[in-house]
């Protein structure tokens, strides 16, 4: 649009809105005589007779006062950017917003009095009324809500979003709060992620930590590295390391590298972990079933494999111990204690048949057998020592793997051959399953390794792991080609 032609509209709406109250809104000429360019003053005092800044949209009483070089700025409200001199690129609306501002950049305050002492500070995000009030230097923040972040004075690289949303928060960076309150007590914590309403509410100087649900981790003020998922879990800790998974699941205050998983499963011990609570809130676990009728039930699909190996109790482990003592299953597969009748089992049953003799510390079969618990076990695999009908009740598990050939990373060697999603496709379609994965009727009629079974799943991630990383490539080049387009947009439109 020509000068004299805008210069005659902004005369035009003067001239209309000065027949309106004076006092709330005026539209008056020009303020600035000095070959500033493209900008819009809008309201008494609106920037001043000496800026250079052009492209400024400044609307209200006061709005952008102090503006020198600023560019680029859209200021509206009342006081608004009032402070501002070489900042550029900003968005303030509301009374007061930005006021304290002077080379901030690329900032977006909306909200009376939002990012009020906001001076250096740029690339931050303030909507709502006193959110991020304090902030002074603080940079790449995003505050959403009513006081958001209000106490924050240097902290960068936070999200908080809610009613009083990280409100303490002064240096803390790299946090995500989200929920009314959540993280409202942080100050200098870092690196922590709390979603729901309270959660962490209390946390201080805490970092690292991950807190999901109403309330989780609600007491927490200085614990690092935990990891609290449920309505008020870890509601009550106040300690580090601790993974709390359930409502209210969680410890007494300093117990450490903990585990609580369950409703109300409560952990008292340091490096410890427990599966359920207490009471009506006990839980059974159920490996291979639906439907637990124990503490822990394995079920491994063929009658008389429990699918327990303890790689560790073998039969060439000798042992020196003696007692009359021994485990043995029910009918329904439960594992107990009974009583032999002899003092010694391991003599007794060298005794009986003279199958078994003493290595060391440990009892030996003499034969190149297995040893067989149960009466109704119908397959044994020669491939295996140990036989046992109905299942194992056991604290530890450990599977071992004999060499390197067994695991999975060769996938990351040269030259290995990863199939096309294509032909991964292709496979899916005709077999129903990943290729090199058994297939369910398979898996009925062999059971699973359990090394095998995980090395193979391991080979499957590794592959995904791959194809993500031919995804990523093509992205970075599919974004290079899109910024190059934008570029020449950019190019072409600035030439009109």
């Amino acid at each position: 649009m020509h000068p004299s032609l805008y210069l005659c509209l902004l005369l035009l709406v003067s001239s209309s809105l000065r027949a309106q109250t004076p006092t709330n809104f005026l539209a008056t000429e020009p303020n600035s005589t000095y070959p500033s360019y493209f900008n819009t003053l809008i309201g008494t005092s609106a920037g001043n007779t000496t800026m250079l800044g052009s492209q400024n949209a400044l609307i209200g009483h006061n709005a952008g006062k102090s503006i020198t070089t600023g560019s680029y700025n859209a200021f509206i409200g009342d006081e608004v950017g009032y402070f501002n001199t070489t900042g550029q690129l900003n968005i303030f609306i509301g009374a007061r917003t930005g006021y304290q501002n002077t080379t901030g950049e690329s900032n977006a305050f909306i909200g009376a009095n939002a990012g009020y002492n906001n001076t250096i500070g740029s690339n931050n995000s303030f909507i709502g009324y006193l959110a991020g009030y304090s902030n002074i230097s603080g940079i790449s923040n995003s505050f959403i809500g009513n006081r958001a972040g209000y106490l924050n004075i240097t902290g960068k690289y936070n999200s908080f979003i809610g009613y009083f949303t990280g409100y303490s928060n002064t240096s803390g960076n790299d946090n995500a709060f989200i929920g009314s309150y959540a993280g409202n007590a942080n100050t200098t914590g870092n690196d922590n992620a709390f979603f729901g309403h309270a959660s962490g509410a209390y946390n201080t100087t805490g970092t690292g930590n991950a807190f999901v649900g109403t309330y989780a981790g609600y007491n927490n003020t200085t614990g690092v590295g935990n990891t609290y998922v449920g309505l008020g879990a870890g509601g009550g800790a106040e300690s580090s390391y601790n993974t709390f998974l359930g409502a209210n699941a969680g410890s007494s205050p300093m117990i450490n590298n903990a585990v609580a998983i369950g409703h109300n499963a409560i952990v008292n011990q340091n490096n410890s972990m427990v599966l359920g609570g207490t009471g009506v809130n006990s839980l059974s676990v159920g490996i291979g079933t639906e439907a637990p009728q124990n503490t822990l039930e394995i079920t491994q699909g063929t009658p008389g494999n429990s699918g327990l190996r303890l790689t560790n109790l073998t039969s060439a482990v000798s042992t020196t111990y003696t007692t009359d003592k021994f485990l043995t299953v029910t009918a329904s597969g439960d594992v107990v204690l009974a009583t032999s009748g002899t003092p010694n089992l391991r003599q007794a049953a060298t005794a009986a048949d003279g199958l078994w003799q003493t290595s060391g510390e440990h009892l030996q079969n003499n034969n190149s057998g297995g040893v067989i618990i149960g009466q109704q076990m119908i397959k044994t695999p020669s491939d295996y020592k140990l036989f046992v009908e109905k299942g194992i009740l056991t604290e530890k598990v450990k599977v071992a793997i004999k060499n390197t050939s067994e695991w999975s990373d060769k996938v990351f060697e040269r030259g290995y051959q990863l199939k096309s999603l294509g032909e991964v496709e292709q496979h899916i379609q005709q077999q129903g399953h990943l290729p090199g994965v058994p297939s369910a009727t398979e898996v009925v009629e062999k059971g699973i390794d359990v090394a095998k079974m995980d090395a193979k799943l391991l080979e499957k991630i590794e592959e995904l792991t791959l194809y993500s990383i031919q995804l990523e490539k093509t992205s970075q080049q599919q974004q290079a080609k899109i910024d190059e387009l934008e570029r020449l947009v950019k190019g072409l439109l600035e030439k009109k």
